[in-house]
């Protein structure tokens, strides 16, 4: 074989590697439907149909499927499952799948250079959107646009995590005075 052709299928079988999915353990309590957002000092707890994801600095009670760090100037966002971390650089996803439902994290670019994530649950049922920068509150409405398709953001306000639904006529902010879990269902898309 060619050293082209070895460098071929050695690049091939790296891309498909990266892009087999990454089965977890399902639980054995039954899957309950919708999902919460409880914000937590400056991280999140996400719970989704079995699913519970730390985010930046939050304590899940009980052990988190994964733990996602938003990144900063010199860092690209972690994903952390178990105890190895592993990088997201700009426009890579990672797809986990835990029972019957599906998480894909994908870090894009966001404000200010910094990156965000995108977590996209099932076959588009939910999107969230956590940029690592601030946002200043008069862009809250351009976050649709920037991120299309996204249901929620996870934005840092004053120090911690705030919720904001994106795609409704305001823009209401959830979790600033304590923290409330924010409560989703699936979207109908």
């Amino acid at each position: 074989m060619s050293k082209t052709a070895m460098a071929a299928l050695l690049w091939w079988a790296c891309l498909a590697a990266q892009a087999a999915p990454l089965r977890l353990p399902a639980g054995k309590e039954p899957v309950v439907q919708g999902g919460s957002v409880t914000a937590t000092a400056q991280g999140a707890r996400i719970r989704y149909r079995g699913w519970l994801l730390a985010v930046d600095e939050a304590q899940a009670d009980g052990a988190a499927d994964a733990v996602l760090i938003s990144g900063n100037a010199r860092l690209a966002p972690q994903l952390q499952i178990g105890a190895r971390p592993r990088a997201l650089p700009l426009w890579s996803s990672f797809e986990l799948i835990k029972g019957s439902t599906r998480l894909r994290i994908t870090a894009l670019p966001g404000w200010d250079e910094l990156p965000a994530l995108l977590l996209d649950f099932g076959d588009g049922d939910y999107r969230i959107v956590i940029p690592a920068a601030r946002i200043e509150r008069h862009a809250y409405p351009l976050l649709a646009q920037r991120f299309p398709g996204a249901d929620l953001a996870l934005l840092l306000q004053d120090g911690r995590r705030v919720m904001l639904p994106l795609g409704k006529g305001s823009a209401q902010v959830f979790g600033e005075e304590q923290a409330v879990p924010y409560r989703f269902a699936k979207v109908k898309r």
